[in-house]
């Protein structure tokens, strides 16, 4: 998979990645190399939809999703408006949720330690139907 190359974009505010758990372990160095590409001054929020809970940690790869969150982390310190947002159709994602009986809190909880310590992660409960790409016909 190669990389967007957001270098030339530099009024880029947010960028919106849609993901499927069962296929997370792909992605992690797309996800790495894109993000290393944005240079807007304006960008404050990256945002991830997560599409369904479907997944085996067996499958995961920390040390590539550690990169990631190292990076997201650095972008916090930079940046004092930004923002990571995880959105997806999830009860754990509601605002005073109860345990993580979905499994998306604990995804985030894993593989995304040190920008979730940072407070500078949303949750935002959002139906699938909600994702403007999936009503497009794009996912």
């Amino acid at each position: 998979m190669i990389p967007l190359d957001l270098k030339r974009n530099v009024v880029l505010e947010s960028f919106e990645f849609n993901i499927s758990l069962n296929s997370v372990s792909l992605v992690h160095e797309w996800v790495y190399q894109t993000l290393r590409t944005i240079t807007s001054p304006a960008f404050n929020e990256f945002v991830i939809w997560i599409l369904d809970s479907g997944f085996s940690q067996a499958q995961m790869n920390r040390d590539g999703w550690a990169a990631v969150d190292a990076l997201l982390k650095s972008m916090v310190e930079r940046n004092p408006n930004f923002m990571v947002v995880f959105r997806g159709g999830f009860h754990s994602f509601r605002d005073n949720a109860l345990g993580d009986s979905d499994g998306a809190r604990s995804f985030v909880a894993i593989y995304f330690p040190l920008v979730l310590s940072s407070r500078r992660v949303k949750f935002e409960c959002v139906p699938r139907v909600g994702n403007r790409f999936e009503r497009l016909g794009i996912l």
